[in-house]
């Protein structure tokens, strides 16, 4: 799959997308970011979950068995969660759980404290501001372990909030005597909501400055397909590929015909031209599962897997009559240019630079016998 750049600008807007075709990545990437904000919050919640209901317990006090089972009953599926989370975690359990597993466990916290505060709304205790700015921390603390933001924290803090109210409602509940101090959990949730904002934007930010530092590294900046690097680690997965299912691939080595008289007539900035237009054929040109790369300066390599000789000399064809016609259009008029290619089929004893050499020594019989033409290497 080909990576496209992104313009720095773009890379800068608050709200980033993501290009297509780094999507799949951007997903894995997401699912990285679950785990470990999954383990931290799990962590976070082992061993603070103990100390809160030590302090709740002191400080509010319990007036019945009844009432202690019931608070404990009301944390119990946060620390399930999280001893759950820890175990997969641990484990290095594969697949897509640890997303939805963040969430519900985030929705959990936010529901215990939230069901705490409705258990005190109700019984107008003298302890409603106490839970109340413990509701307001337990708002702004998972929004710092959302992965997609906003979107996460719809149903974090909207399941809750709808069954608190409609829990209200039933028990036809009335405003507390000072009840000022409710104003503090819609603040928390817009300061919760920016905050898991700018964090998403953020992940998306270094995810893509990530990407572009990768397709950078991997890709020639003159004509934007794969460089020497690239299809070196291309190559070595097709070989690894053919010889594990006894199967064949072909190396084309392309090679344009006196370029350099190009660039001594018309000047480099022309013979950039002619590169670029050239790689535009070539992708053009080439079937679905066939790759080409930029292997140093006129010279190209093209990767054909599952090749028989006569498909690989079909495709080298292909392309060296794109290249031949139509005539270039530059800025120095429309030029004739050609290309030369050496095919080589891979054999079972061979290493790549074994079939890479082949092909070498067909593109030089090539330029030998006349040029603008495509070899098939001996054997």
């Amino acid at each position: 799959m080909q990576n496209y750049p992104v313009p720095e600008k773009v890379m800068m807007r608050k709200r980033v997308p993501i290009p297509a075709e780094w999507r799949v990545n951007f997903l894995l990437n997401q699912y990285s970011l679950s785990r470990r904000l999954g383990y931290l919050l799990s962590c976070v919640v082992l061993v603070l979950l103990p100390v809160f209901t030590i302090f709740d317990a002191t400080l509010v006090g319990y007036s019945n068995e009844e009432s202690v089972w019931k608070h404990i009953v009301l944390r119990l599926p946060t620390a399930i969660l999280a001893i759950i989370f820890l175990v997969l975690y641990h484990n290095k359990t594969q697949g897509y759980w640890a997303y939805p597993l963040l969430l519900a466990l985030n929705l959990s916290l936010v529901g215990m404290v939230a069901a705490m505060f409705a258990l005190h709304y109700t019984e107008q205790g003298g302890h409603l501001l106490y839970i109340t700015q413990g509701l307001t921390l337990a708002i702004i603390a998972v929004a710092t372990a959302t992965v997609y933001g906003v979107r996460d924290l719809a149903i974090i803090y909207g399941l809750p909030f709808l069954a608190v109210v409609a829990l209200l409602a039933y028990t036809g509940s009335t405003l507390p005597d000072n009840p000022i101090h409710l104003i503090f959990i819609p603040a928390a949730m817009g300061i919760g909501a920016v905050i898991a904002t700018m964090l998403h934007q953020e992940h998306q930010r270094t995810f893509m400055a990530s990407q572009q530092l990768e397709y950078n590294a991997l890709t020639d900046a003159l004509t934007g397909l794969p460089n020497r690097r690239s299809m070196q680690t291309q190559l070595q997965a097709e070989w690894s590929h053919a010889k594990r299912n006894e199967q064949c691939f072909a190396v084309l080595m392309a090679d344009l015909d006196r370029f350099k008289a190009v660039n001594d007539q018309h000047g480099h900035e022309v013979g950039d031209e002619v590169l670029t237009i050239l790689a535009s054929r070539f992708t053009t040109s080439l079937r679905g599962g066939d790759r080409v790369a930029r292997w140093g300066g006129e010279e190209f390599l093209l990767l054909i897997p599952n090749a028989t000789p006569e498909s690989a000399l079909a495709v080298a064809e292909k392309v060296r009559r794109s290249v031949a016609e139509p005539a270039f259009a530059t800025s120095a008029g429309s030029l004739a240019i050609t290309l030369s290619l050496g095919v080589a089929l891979y054999r079972e004893v061979e290493s790549i630079d074994e079939v890479i050499s082949r092909a070498d020594k067909a593109l030089y019989r090539a330029k030998l016998e006349g040029r603008n033409r495509a070899v098939l290497a001996d054997g």
